[in-house]
């Protein structure tokens, strides 16, 4: 897996376009445990019709290095007039099934403002329904300073079992000199039904490095 997440990155990165930069790396150190997250959103064309995101996730639950969870999500996906297009990726994680997806979006980027919503299904022999949306707001203050804010929601839900996982993520902060970011993080995470739902929280710094 580490192999075909290598192979990813040099792939993603020989496509850069010329659009506004969304990819970057991002730390955050929890009262609960560490999470680093890759990703990375691109066009590929100059028409902006063919775009692509990736992320890679690392958490350490509780700082157990010796029992490190992984998520990788991957997407192509071919842009319509007003921002929504339909998207094929895949999806695989250390603690949840590898699937294929074929899905639709809705994608609208300028320089401070990212709207990003994505809806697949996956196409395997226990499908389910992925959603992931992404807000992300960057207002300029002077030359060298930017606001940060950023809040994601992702949730699965299996058609045959019910809810899966759930996800929600917010941020905020500074980011200096279009390179540096930081400021604090909250994590929170429901796993299983709603009957027997599991729930995490995690909160703290976090530092981001614009690629």
């Amino acid at each position: 897996m580490k192999k075909t997440l290598l192979v990813v990155v040099i792939v993603l990165f020989s496509l850069r376009a010329q659009a506004q930069s969304q990819d970057y790396i991002d730390m955050l150190g929890g009262h609960k445990g560490f999470t680093s997250e890759f990703f990375f959103l691109k066009p590929i064309d100059k028409a902006n019709r063919w775009s692509v995101i990736s992320r890679s996730e690392l958490h350490l639950i509780a700082y157990k290095r010796d029992h490190p969870e992984f998520v990788n999500y991957n997407t192509v996906s071919y842009n319509f007039k007003n921002h929504f297009g339909i998207t094929a990726g895949t999806y695989a994680s250390s603690v949840y099934p590898f699937s294929a997806r074929l899905g639709v979006q809705y994608m609208k980027e300028t320089e401070a403002l990212l709207i990003y919503a994505n809806l697949s299904s996956a196409v395997t022999k226990d499908p389910d329904g992925h959603m992931l949306v992404i807000l992300g707001y960057l207002p300029e203050i002077n030359e060298k300073w930017r606001l940060v804010f950023r809040s994601e929601l992702r949730t699965a839900i299996s058609y045959k079992h019910g809810h899966a996982f759930s996800t929600q993520q917010v941020k905020a902060g500074l980011q200096y000199n279009e390179k540096l970011g930081f400021g604090l993080g909250v994590e929170a995470g429901q796993h299983g039904k709603s009957e027997h739902l599991e729930k995490e929280f995690n909160i703290g710094p976090f530092v981001r490095i614009n690629l």
